[in-house]
């Protein structure tokens, strides 16, 4: 019963780290502050986004790694203009400069976890 319930927490955990990794980032506009809130980009992208977001009052715009590259989806006061815009500047940055801007104590904080998970189920055979 108690290896049940931890394989189901375990599992439970590994499909929410792996929905996370799949983001890049969360940009947020509140009272017309553009702010990074999760994920990472590349400086020069945020600041093509604070330049394409200016005029917009609030709003979120997020960023997901799919199969062909990245996807940015909006919502809030970002109209369609500036929702293609912020689409068409992500298509400028490769998706490797996304990985590159993460922090190093990040991968090493992944790398961590998948160890202590692979460590756990070995001493269990």
């Amino acid at each position: 019963m108690a290896v049940t319930i931890v394989i189901l927490v375990v599992g439970l955990g590994l499909v929410l780290w792996l929905r996370s990794a799949r983001r890049a980032f969360v940009v947020t506009v509140t009272n017309g502050e553009v702010s990074l809130r999760k994920g990472s980009m590349p400086g020069a992208m945020l600041s093509d986004y604070r330049a394409a977001l200016a005029k917009v009052s609030s709003g979120s715009v997020e960023g997901h790694f799919e199969e062909g590259g990245l996807r940015v989806v909006s919502s809030g006061d970002i109209d369609e203009f500036t929702e293609q815009r912020l689409r068409n500047i992500a298509r400028l940055y490769p998706v490797a400069s996304f990985r590159a801007s993460r922090g190093p104590e990040q991968r090493a904080l992944k790398a961590t976890g998948v160890l202590a998970l692979f460590s756990f189920f070995r001493s269990r055979e």
